[in-house]
């Protein structure tokens, strides 16, 4: 007769679940609520990284580099590096201006950070030196990066109606709900120029003191008092302010009189100088252009002027809503507010951009469901299908509500921790729907024996089950702790794959079973007591029987699969070792049959970047004919449909370009930029990566006719970005010998396979003229040292002097003194400016000299350790064997004479640089990023095999069986590698992140095997029989799950980014199935073949 199960929580939970008229209501409500979460919860393309950083800007006059690295950048770092929570440093030393970037770690609070770095710089403002400013903290916040960039062009506006329009459209753009920070790049301000003539003003003996206290005195104006009569209160208002530029040429500046003295006339300012009313002299440039594919075709100009405007959404809003809201009010205002000959583009859209990645990943999600589905239907009956099906979304609607709770959002990473989970996820639902099958084909007396039944198929499979699920549980949270930015940026995969195997759990004992009782079929009739004349009719029993029996018989057939299990475990491992080791060399294409191994892929963009660096001291129009002749290029590419150029000022800025300081260092006449857009990759075959190698071949022709340009392509990276790719930091004692170093290594960078895009932060020479006074001449005149330098300045820079009122403008105008540019263009034209002294003006060539020499160059330092970069860029491949090769090229060598270079920086910990006594050379970048990832990874691998360990040891009350239960952990290598290998992926973070899930999805298989050889001992089988019978019965709900991981995670493999997740996932676990299946059985067979054995079942459960 049948044994009386002991019931354990899950036959209790689906004993309740059963009799529960709730059942059926929870399950709608979650649903419900799913549905609600999948709408509400915030969209994004990425994980949102928080990283508090702040740059702090100290001005110096006239001190050198040197000057205020000493001064300010060195006692700077030392005092902020003070605090806690901070992670790097980051020093510049220029000309005049110290910065020093503050970053801190990943994870710290932004507000309370900043809070802590405003409060140690005013604490310490005392050791400021004397002439330097106050500090200035300006916080580089990741919220201010623009979700949205709209831009207007038009060949029939200039700059300044451009710009106007501009301000216009951001007033009705900025209100918008959830909009943030409205800015507006390119055009040209309006202003009241005043452009002076040296020669006019000494024949008049008028100084420049004289202009600067007529034009402040003569613009004042405002409330002066009230009166008060008659009964009330009058105001009294000084209209005195300047509101033309003609009222401005008509200011008095002196009088002019007769020789005999006898009559005078007044100076007008117009008399000494030109006023003019119009926009500001040209020191930026923007224009946009239109490639093949765009809508939008041009006529007559190949690209026209632009003016863009960027915004950002406030914190924790939805990107795709308010970018909805933007696009709503710009369509509102095109044709009456913007007029028809203005072109508007909306040249970056971060909400759509999100929305179609999480669609796409929607309907990835969808596709591995079907597939699931049809694997289910072709393994079980439509019923048992059906009921494994709905578990599916009642589990992903749970994780989607707890992350809405949890105020996560749904991004990329998230549907790919969905996808990962899906095949994992109906694990639960597969064992206990497979077991109740297999119960109920065995036939019930009634209904009341058939719910029976069903409870004790869902007891039978409780403990294995929950401590499976358990255990890939284990092998996920361990990558909770991955540091650094990748932390935050795979975080949504420990969070949300957890939750779901921890819900698909409840809800496959809850759910299963209540629509199992209602819904599959029962054979009425008296129960077959012998379960074996039932599972020999499946095809899947008979088969496995075949085929492990001889395994188990056979003592040359063991032999001769354990050598095949070897040679395929050494050949899948030396697959990605063969190129360190190979005779060729470690660098260079990738030898046949080589598994490339690298930090992450690129990915699919629809857009990337082009930096263009010229000469120290290359003009704005210089550098803008190298941006021309790059668009001509781009306007020849299918693929291209707008690109937009910024010269002399960086383009809308992206998190990537934040943290490598674009902002704040690139705004400057011989820097510029180009941001292209592609069409869409939905509506295109190649990935973006080979459309910038494509176009890297087509700009060699400019490269070519202008030598002297470093042009970039710079792709958006996948993940958390970096300074560059390759990067180099050399330590040392001396600065000078440091620059002579970084050319050394510069030229290597260069020589390098596969090494592109190499710069460094030595910059070029360039021309300066230094002005040396005859102090004791000068001093004769009555003209001081201060005085010559307030005149160089005023006529050379220029100076604002106020600004006019006008009420009908949004921005103030400014009244700008300056020589005319056509007067400042050479060095000979300083000979044209005169200086104010005791005995009138006297030209400057009478008391200076000029002397032409080379521009100091500005010192970095990080850490409080001065540094220079080298920087890189793979062309093709990993970065990680072009570095190796490097590294062996440049460590321990003499680059200069007495000098030799220590490499480092290659460690799982960082590396102190050691700059006291020598030169030493740390490797950062993608490298360090690399280490530190895949040490968190590796660790997280071990942490998760310990944890599962000790949960077996726990369930099992035995050290040697979890041994047992662990051992095909190893076998997964034998997938994961080859699967690489066959579909081309590289072997990737998130490829080890597979590999850690794999642990879990192994030791699951282990424990249901072990459990049920247990079980059939205990029902007193030899152990020849029970392994056989284990096997065989478990058999087809192992390969059924297994599938389902196949099914749901194969359509990751096409993924850029996740392929190397889901071929791991796939390929590792066919091969750790099949291996599984048939050395579990074998092993413990061998272990227990001769040893006598001692029932457990103490409890009369049935595995339970």
């Amino acid at each position: 007769m049948a044994r009386k199960p002991n019931m354990n929580i899950a036959g209790r939970l689906g004993a309740a679940a059963m009799q529960s008229h709730l059942t059926p209501i929870i399950s709608i409500l979650i649903f419900l609520i799913g549905v609600v979460a999948l709408f509400v919860t915030p969209r994004e393309e990425n994980p949102q990284i928080d990283v508090p950083a702040a740059n702090v800007l100290v001005q110096m006059q006239g001190a050198s580099p040197e000057e205020v690295q000493n001064l300010i950048v060195r006692p700077m770092e030392m005092v902020l590096r003070e605090m806690n929570g901070v992670d790097h440093t980051f020093g510049a030393a220029m000309d005049s201006m110290g910065v020093v970037t503050v970053m801190f770690k990943v994870g710290e609070d932004k507000e309370a950070s900043l809070v802590k770095l405003y409060d140690r710089v005013m604490h310490n403002l005392d050791r400021i030196p004397p002439g330097a400013s106050q500090p200035l903290v300006k916080p580089m916040d990741v919220d201010d990066v623009p979700v949205s960039v709209i831009t207007l062009a038009s060949s029939k506006l200039d700059g300044l109606a451009l710009r106007q329009l501009a301000e216009r459209v951001r007033e009705q753009l900025a209100p918008l709900e959830g909009v943030s920070v409205a800015d507006i790049i390119g055009g040209r301000k309006r202003e009241i120029s005043i452009d002076l003539n040296p020669a006019k003003l000494a024949a008049y003996h008028i100084s420049l003191d004289q202009l600067h206290q007529v034009l402040t005195s003569a613009n004042a104006g405002g409330p002066v008092g009230t009166l008060v009569g008659d009964n009330k209160v009058s105001r009294i208002w000084l209209d005195g302010y300047l509101t033309s530029a003609q009222q401005v040429s008509r200011l008095i500046v002196g009088e002019r009189r007769d020789v005999d003295g006898a009559n005078s006339r007044p100076i007008y300012l117009g008399d000494v100088a030109h006023v003019s009313d119009g926009p500001a002299d040209v020191t930026t440039l923007h224009r946009i252009g239109f490639g093949p594919a765009a809508e939008a075709k041009l006529s007559g100009e190949p690209e026209i002027p632009a003016v863009s405007i960027t915004l950002a959404k406030k914190p924790h809003t939805n990107a795709v809503v308010v970018t909805g809201r933007i696009e709503k009010k710009l369509a509102e205002l095109e044709g009456d507010f913007i007029p028809d000959n203005v072109h508007v583009t909306i040249s970056r859209d971060s909400g759509l951009r999100a929305d179609a990645a999480v669609n796409m990943l929607v309907e990835h999600l969808g596709i591995a469901i079907a597939s699931v589905i049809i694997i289910l239907l072709l393994f079980l009956g439509w019923r048992e299908a059906s009921i494994v099906t709905m578990n599916i979304p009642l589990i992903l609607f749970i994780v989607l509500a707890i992350g809405l709770l949890a105020d996560q959002t749904i991004n990329r990473i998230t549907l790919f921790a969905l996808i990962l989970a899906l095949g994992l996820l109906v694990d639960d639902a597969i064992v206990v729907v497979e077991n109740i099958h297999r119960h109920l084909h065995k036939g019930a007396r009634d209904l009341k024996d058939k719910a029976r039944l069903i409870i004790e198929a869902t007891n039978e499979t409780g403990r294995p089950t929950i401590i499976a699920t358990i255990a890939v549980i284990l092998a996920f949270i361990p990558m909770a702790f991955v540091t650094g930015m990748m932390g935050p940026y795979m975080g949504p995969i420990p969070f949300n794959a957890p939750l779901a195997m921890a819900a698909s759990l409840v809800i496959a004992y809850m759910l299963t079973p209540w629509i199992a009782q209602r819904w599959l079929p029962c054979k009425m009739s008296e129960p077959n007591l012998e379960e074996k004349d039932a599972e020999t009719q499946d095809w899947v029993h008979r088969g496995y029987m075949k085929l492990a029996t001889p395994l188990i018989e056979n003592p040359k057939t063991r032999k001769m699969f354990w050598i095949v299990v070897a040679v395929l475990f050494v050949a899948a491992m030396w697959e990605p070792l063969w190129q360190f080791v190979r005779p060729s060399g470690i660098n260079g294409p990738l030898t046949a049959g080589t598994v490339e191994l690298k930090m992450l892929p690129k990915g699919n963009q629809n857009t990337f970047n082009i930096t263009v660096d010229m000469p120290e001291g290359a003009t704005l129009e210089q550098t803008d004919r190298v941006l021309r002749d790059i668009g001509d290029v781009l306007r020849t590419h299918k693929h291209v449909t707008d690109y937009e150029s910024f010269t002399g000022q960086p383009g809308p800025i992206d998190f990537n370009g934040m943290l490598r300081g674009a902002a704040l260092f690139r705004s400057s006449p011989n820097l510029a930029e180009i941001r292209v857009n592609l069409i869409d990759k939905r509506e295109r075959s190649e990935q973006s990566s080979d459309i910038v190698l494509e176009l890297r071949g087509m700009l060699e022709a400019v490269r070519k006719a202008h030598p002297e340009a470093n042009i970039k392509l710079v792709e958006d990276p996948p993940g958390p970005p970096v300074r560059a790719t390759l990067l180099a930091e050399l330590y040392g004692p001396d600065y000078d010998v440091l620059r002579q170093m970084a050319g050394k290594v510069r030229s290597t960078f260069e020589s390098t396979y596969d090494v592109v895009d190499v710069d460094d932060s030595v910059g070029d020479d360039q021309e300066q003229w230094t002005v040396d006074i005859n102090k004791e001449k000068a001093a004769r005149l009555g003209i001081n040292t201060a005085s010559v330098e307030n005149v160089l300045r005023d006529f050379l820079q220029g100076y604002d002097l106020g600004a006019v009122h006008s009420p009908d403008e949004r921005h103030s105008i400014r009244m700008h003194v300056q020589l005319p540019r056509a007067m400042r263009a050479h060095v000979e034209d300083l000979d044209r400016i005169y200086v104010s002294g005791s005995q009138g003006a006297v030209p400057l060539s009478s008391i200076a000299t000029l002397r032409r020499s080379i521009a100091s160059k500005p010192v970095f330092s990080k850490d409080g350790h001065p540094v220079v970069y080298v920087t890189g860029e793979p062309k093709l491949g990993s970065q990680v064997y072009s570095l190796l090769d490097m590294d062996k090229k440049l460590d321990g060598v003499e680059l200069l004479p007495g000098h030799k270079l220590k490499t480092g920086g290659m460690r799982f910990t960082d590396t102190a640089p050691e700059d006291t006594a020598g030169y030493h050379m740390l490797w950062n970048g993608e490298m360090r990023l690399t280490l530190d990832v895949f040490r968190d990874l590796g660790a997280a691998f071990i942490v998760a095999l310990l944890l599962i360990y000790l949960l077996m040891v726990a369930y099992y009350g035995q050290f040697i069986l979890p041994m047992l239960v662990m051992a095909p952990t190893a076998l997964t290598m034998i997938g994961i590698f080859p699967g690489h290998l066959v579909t081309g992926q590289p072997f990737t973070a998130t490829s080890m992140i597979g590999m850690i899930a794999l642990a879990g999805i192994v030791v699951r298989n282990s424990t249901l095997l072990i459990d049920f050889i247990i079980d059939y001992r205990n029902r007193g089988h030899d152990v020849k029989t029970a392994v056989l019978e284990a096997g065989a019965v478990r058999a087809r709900p192992i390969l059924l799950t297994a599938l389902a991981v196949v099914a749901g995670t194969s359509i990751m493999i096409s993924d850029p980014v996740f392929g190397g997740l889901g071929v791991s996932m796939a390929f590792g676990t066919i091969a750790a199935t099949v291996l599984t299946m048939f050395i579990i059985p074998l092993v413990y067979y061998l272990w227990q073949r001769n040893k006598p054995w001692k029932n457990t079942d103490n409890t009369q459960t049935t595995g339970a």
